[in-house]
């Protein structure tokens, strides 16, 4: 069987190799993350920030930089995932105050510790004995300071080679961070609060001063620590919080925080209150912002990913041969963007104008060809004329700036071919469309309501009143899942409808702007809508703002198929107010019909629309 190229691992559980092999270099685009800053870098899941995180870490940089010697490299990245597992559940939540705080900053930097004695053990044979039991020393004494148990003299410990030392500090870190973890889980079972008796240790009296020490490990290089915290947005809010304050050191000469988030970050406060800001405190990068506004880049990255895999699987065709267009689509779509460069020339030469230049032609062709094709084949048999999403470019366009929302259908598009007994060498055209509308359609239906029953008790999420519980704990209620649903039934159908309307001057539209006020219900579903990767956020400058911007809700063009719209390029947006979207969250029929009775026409007090030949997913009747 045949390797399938664009299977995708989770990034915790590769190796070094797996990373050098498949990964494609991102830091040109993003160069605050490999900067000695402070950075915090957001972006929906899937959208590659584990593994460019990873790619920083020194094993990797010395494969595919081509460096024969570790202490060369700029600085020692670790890996520090903080699993929901871990770190979102609710007994980190028991205590109250200044306890939870300081023992949470405690809990945290154990797990921070661990992972960077994990990362230096790894490397002890670059390491000599002699640095290494030094730094044992210094570890021992530093933990003893922060226990409030310092030996009268100095602990002295005799190792044969550097790991024994090293794998020693790695015990006890794993050690004390099971048995912080241990005393909140526990908690619920005691009939009297247990004082805490513990080791206390804190970012500026332990954390900072062993990355201090770890630059003075012979061998390693004299560089900062970047501890990679990764998906930060699973803590509780008050760790948050406790993360922010270390921002807010600036001690970035010796350690550097690297903060990835998907999203749902809470807050940019520190445990006192203040509000860390960029870029006096930190560096901020946006994945989905960053590949979304600009997406010739996301596409080149994307070409470079696929050439890579493709190559590593001895594939020898390029991307678009790999992901071959509709043929028979093509052609017609040509036809029509050859009669609409006839009737501007015409246009134009019939009026006497002056107006000249490729530019307005072709951006004619852009805004008009496909939608009139849909229109064209919407009238038809549905089943013999369906829109075709085929083609390398598309499927780049679908996957929304999320890396793995192009890895995952194409993985499952080689394993049908390989299911019906092929030789890969490219993806037929219907298996493409098939995958892909398929995946449209999980991804919405991934929302519908379901209830589970266990004795007759049903499960209830964190209160969104909870103020120290993470986002990501919250927002599970059914109710705001449904919210979110008929929104985006509401939008996708209404964006549908501009595009089969021959009259509207942008008929490809894919997000509208917010004016007036945001309802808090509204803007709770949207927020969960863009940390689930539905929806991405970005502003407009508008000239009767005064200065000001106005949010801007972007429709993942995931969900393209689901709704049948042109997914290509750039697309416009629509004006909504907040009571808009607000009727949408409970009625999209009625959002559809108040919004489309305008748009429809070109004269709108002279039209009456029924809308009932409009189903669920912005389909006519004979779509």
């Amino acid at each position: 069987m045949s390797e399938n190229p664009f299977g995708v691992s989770n990034p915790e559980q590769v190796d070094a190799d797996y990373i050098a092999r498949y990964f494609v270099d991102l830091h040109t685009d993003l160069p605050a993350v490999s900067k000695q800053c402070n950075t915090f870098i957001h972006g929906a899941r899937g959208a590659g920030k584990s593994m460019l995180l990873r790619s920083l870490e020194p094993e990797v940089m010395l494969k595919t930089r081509g460096e024969n010697k570790i202490s060369d490299l700029p600085h020692i990245a670790v890996h520090v995932p903080l699993k929901q597992t871990d770190f979102g559940v609710p007994e980190l939540e028991r205590l109250d105050g200044y306890a939870s705080t300081v023992i949470g900053e405690h809990l945290l930097v154990m797990y921070a510790m661990f992972r960077v004695a994990r990362k230096i053990e790894a490397l002890a044979s670059y390491i000599p004995t002699k640095s290494a039991r030094s730094y044992w020393e210094r570890f021992n004494y530093l933990f003893a300071l922060c226990s409030d148990n310092l030996p009268a003299k100095p602990v002295h410990q005799d190792f044969s080679n550097s790991r024994e030392a090293l794998e020693d500090i790695v015990q006890l870190c794993e050690k004390e961070f099971m048995v912080v973890r241990n005393f909140f889980v526990r908690s619920p079972f005691r009939k009297e609060p247990e004082t805490y008796q513990g080791p206390l240790t804190s970012f500026l009296d332990f954390l900072l001063p062993n990355a201090e020490a770890i630059k003075s490990i012979e061998g390693l290089p004299n560089a900062p620590i970047f501890l990679m915290l990764d998906d930060a947005d699973n803590l509780p809010i008050r760790m948050q919080r406790t993360i922010n304050s270390w921002v807010s050191t600036r001690s970035t000469n010796s350690l550097c925080l690297k903060i990835s988030t998907q999203l749902g970050y809470a807050t940019f406060r520190t445990i006192d209150n203040r509000i860390i800001e960029s870029p006096h405190d930190f560096d901020s990068v946006n994945l989905s912002s960053i590949y979304t506004s600009d997406q010739d880049r996301f596409y080149r990255r994307m070409r470079e990913i696929v050439e890579k895999r493709l190559t590593n699987a001895k594939i020898n065709v390029t991307p678009d041969q790999y992901f071959p267009k509709h043929t028979e689509q093509e052609k017609r779509l040509q036809e029509i963007r050859d009669k609409i460069k006839e009737e501007w020339e015409a246009k134009h030469k019939a009026s006497d104008s002056r107006i000249s230049g490729s530019s307005r032609v072709n951006d004619d062709v852009v805004r008009y060809a496909v939608p009139r094709y849909m229109r064209e084949i919407s009238g038809s048999n549905r089943h013999s004329h369906t829109f075709s999403y085929a083609g390398f470019r598309s499927l780049v366009d679908l996957s929304s700036g999320v890396v793995r929302w192009f890895l995952e259908p194409a993985s499952r598009m080689h394993d049908r071919v390989v299911e019906a007994g092929q030789q890969v060498k490219a993806i037929p055209v219907g298996i493409q469309d098939t995958i892909i509308r398929d995946w449209a359609r999980e991804f919405y239906e991934r929302l519908s309501p379901f209830i589970e029953i266990d004795d007759g008790h049903e499960d209830k999420a964190p209160s969104e009143h909870d103020p120290n519980a993470s986002l990501h704990s919250q927002g599970h209620e059914t109710e705001i899942y449904i919210h979110l649903q008929n929104l985006l039934s509401g939008l996708g159908r209404l964006f549908r409808s501009r595009l089969l309307n021959p009259h509207a001057s942008e008929q490809r539209v894919f997000s509208v702007v917010i004016r007036g006020d945001v309802p808090r219900r509204v803007d709770k579903v949207l927020r969960l809508g863009i940390r689930l990767g539905y929806f991405q956020d970005a502003d407009y400058a508008a000239k009767e703002a005064l200065g000001g911007r106005l949010p801007r809700i972007i429709l993942a063009r995931r969900l393209g198929p689901y709704f049948n719209l042109d997914v290509s390029g750039y697309a416009a947006h629509l004006s909504v107010t907040g009571e808009d979207l607000s009727l949408a969250l409970s009625d999209p029929k009625a959002f559809l019909k108040k919004r489309t009775t305008y748009d429809r026409s070109p004269n709108p007090q002279q039209l009456t629309l029924d809308f009932d030949g409009i189903d669920d997913n912005g389909h006519t009747d004979s779509d």
